[in-house]
């Protein structure tokens, strides 16, 4: 019995020096156990903060330390700049986190076109992340390479199928667009700030990819202000994706055509609720093809061409509020159906200023739509509707 119970203890003592032999970093003579969950410094692994040259690809190479040794943890970046020539790929099970937004930043440098980051390298082609991106600031120096007659880029750009990702507390500034995520499921873009993007913040799907592609994702609590063209979310070919509690902003009126919340290519089964827009030519734009979208409880301030403009079918609005509050923008209708079959305006709610008189809801080419108990604010004409048919106008008033 004896030495049965010592063979054990010597099979035991071997494999613990297996396993600590194999939990040691022996390129950089860092000993950190590789557990689920670790923390290890970026510049522990040889990134320089403050260099002023390009940290590519001593960031790819930190980035690795837990990919190669087939191990999820987390690489932290302290406080100071970092600069970017070109795309950061991240890894699976590799998460990034800083010491906070405008604390520590990625920012584009170089010539390169490439976004600041780029598509993740997975693991045997399983489409699961399983990382989280934390208190980081990415700047893409946009103004600047604009000024310099360099090219513009956006801040993240992921073509590839991926799921469980999370961008909680980020920001992504200057960019063209901020967050182009086309396949993305299961995951997370939550208490962020985008900020001065020339194009969409953020942008789902692409015409490649059939509907559902992005699918199951939650969009809450973020900031998007200053917008210089493109919509603050654009959910192209989304579904079953919430948009909620976002304050979507512009301090000064934007002149193109987007939304706020811009749902096309058959965006569907979204919701959208509780969000803020304002000083955009639209609201919420569900163009053709897009159905089953709940739409409800959203605040619209200051539209120039329409607070709601749906062109769609089968698409529920319910308690939105919306302030037209500038009396130099004319929109031709604050709610606007247009070729929309099949639709639901219930209890939503608009305040004017003392000269609007455009159209409070107009319905153009449409049918089978229900307009009910809705408040409209015009010396105009509170409600029109211009051909289709079996249009449900009841307990509507003007005020």
């Amino acid at each position: 019995m004896f030495n049965v119970f010592g063979k054990k203890i010597r099979i035991s003592l071997l494999l613990a020096m297996v396993i600590t032999f194999v939990l040691q970093d022996f390129t950089g003579g860092i000993h950190v156990a590789e557990a689920a969950g670790s923390v290890i410094k970026a510049t522990d692994l040889g990134v320089k903060v403050n260099s002023k040259s390009s940290q590519t690809k001593e960031i790819q190479n930190a980035l690795k330390y837990f990919y190669d040794r087939g191990v999820e943890g987390t690489i932290h970046f302290p406080k100071g700049t970092y600069l970017v020539d070109e795309s950061i790929r991240l890894y699976a099970g590799v998460s990034l986190s800083g010491d906070g937004i405008g604390q520590t930043i990625f920012k584009k440098t170089g010539s390169a076109g490439q976004y600041v980051i780029g598509n993740p390298i997975l693991r045997n082609n399983d489409p699961r992340l399983n990382i989280k991106l934390s208190d980081i600031t990415i700047d893409a120096d946009r103004t600047n390479r604009e000024a310099r007659g360099e090219s513009q880029v956006g801040g993240i750009i992921m073509d590839m199928a991926v799921s469980h990702l999370t961008l909680d507390r980020m920001e992504i500034r200057d960019t063209t667009i901020g967050a182009l995520l086309r396949r993305t499921k299961d995951s997370e873009i939550i208490n962020s700030r985008f900020d001065r993007n020339n194009g969409h913040a953020i942008a789902t799907g692409h015409e490649s990819y059939p509907a559902g592609e992005f699918t199951n994702v939650k969009i809450m609590n973020n900031q998007i202000t200053n917008s210089g063209g493109g919509s603050g979310i654009n959910l192209s070919r989304a579904t079953f994706t919430t948009v909620s509690g976002n304050q979507i902003i512009n301090k000064t009126h934007q002149t193109d055509g987007y939304a706020g919340i811009r749902i096309p290519n058959e965006g569907a089964n979204n919701t959208i609720n509780n969000n803020v827009i304002e000083n955009y030519p639209r609201g919420i734009f569900v163009l053709t093809g897009a159905t089953g979208n709940q739409v409800y409880e959203n605040t619209i301030i200051n539209a120039s061409l329409q607070a709601i403009l749906v062109e769609s079918n089968n698409n529920t609005f319910t308690s939105n509020t919306i302030f037209q509050r500038n009396a130099a923008l004319k929109p031709d209708a604050i709610i606007r159906l247009a070729n929309a079959n099949n639709n639901k305006l219930i209890g939503n709610e608009m305040t004017t200023n003392a000269g609007f008189s455009g159209i409070g809801i107009r319905t153009t080419a449409s049918s089978n739509n229900e307009i009910r108990n809705n408040v409209t604010d015009t010396a105009g004409k509170s409600i029109s509707i211009e051909g289709g048919s079996k249009n449900v106008n009841t307990g509507n008033r003007n005020r």
